[in-house]
């Protein structure tokens, strides 16, 4: 029985740049253990920011990745529903809980409403209970 492998951002930061001093090494575990190579959620949300912070295209960056890498407790859709409110203006952590709010609205079949301050919300056609109203 093979375990599962928790892999780290470093580990596929590692396998998808051009040039990196743990390439090569990254390389031959990922042989060695490709059937069994997994990523957290928390995982996936710091390669969010690393790409976002150096440029990097997120979305190739996570297609890559899901092809690789077996992901625990949530489904790769959430996280490629994140990247399109991103890629209209909306930060990483509004889109991750907006993304989460319509597959909650999916899987329950009942309407999400949004507790903030953030209008970015309204944006994408989310109910608001607005906490700047009194």
């Amino acid at each position: 029985m093979h375990s599962k492998k928790y892999a780290d951002s470093d580990f596929f930061l590692a396998l998808l740049k051009d040039s990196d001093w743990l390439k090569e090494r990254a390389k031959k575990v990922y042989e060695k253990n490709k059937d069994s190579i997994c990523i957290s959620p928390f995982t996936v949300v710091e390669l969010m920011i690393v790409c976002i912070r150096e440029g990097i295209p997120i979305k190739e960056t996570l297609f890559q990745i899901s092809r690789i890498a077996e992901l625990t407790f949530i489904k790769w859709d959430l996280f490629f529903k994140a990247i399109e409110y991103i890629e209209q203006g909306a930060t990483i952590f509004d889109s991750l809980l907006m993304a989460l709010a319509k597959e909650s609205e999916v899987a329950f079949s009942e309407e999400s409403e949004i507790i903030g301050s953030d209008k970015i919300y309204e944006k994408f056609g989310f109910k608001i209970i607005d906490l700047k109203k009194k």
